[in-house]
């Protein structure tokens, strides 16, 4: 009898181990304000009606170009509002973000071109 107890009890604690990282939230977004002295992002979600999220950046989170490039050093500091983020997070706390681009920015802060109004 003891070891069906012992079975049902790893394969218990197995199932969490595993689900744990399905369990996390994504969320999509743009900055809103970044305070790096805090380790906070607040993010203002895609769709119509949603509240603002603050988000916990750690030491453990990790940063992710569009492109899947790991970057090595927080870009915390080089974050501005309008940012488009992807966060995987568990209670407002970012394990992993991935930095989509900002789609207002000007050329030559990862933005497109704007239109030459010289040429008529």
């Amino acid at each position: 009898m003891r070891n069906w107890k012992q079975l049902i009890l790893t394969s218990f604690t197995t199932l969490l181990v595993c689900a744990a990282p399905i369990l996390a939230d994504q969320l999509l977004g743009t900055v809103q304000e970044v305070d790096v002295a805090g380790n906070k992002i607040v993010v203002q979600p895609k769709g119509k009606g949603e509240k603002n999220v603050v988000v916990t950046v750690s030491d453990s989170t990790i940063y992710e170009s569009a492109k899947g490039k790991v970057m090595k050093k927080s870009p915390l500091e080089k974050l501005k509002k309008g940012v488009v983020l992807e966060i995987e997070h568990t209670d407002a706390k970012a394990s992993k973000i991935v930095i989509k681009g900002n789609p207002n920015a000007k050329k030559g802060e990862g933005g497109k071109k704007k239109a030459d109004s010289t040429n008529n």
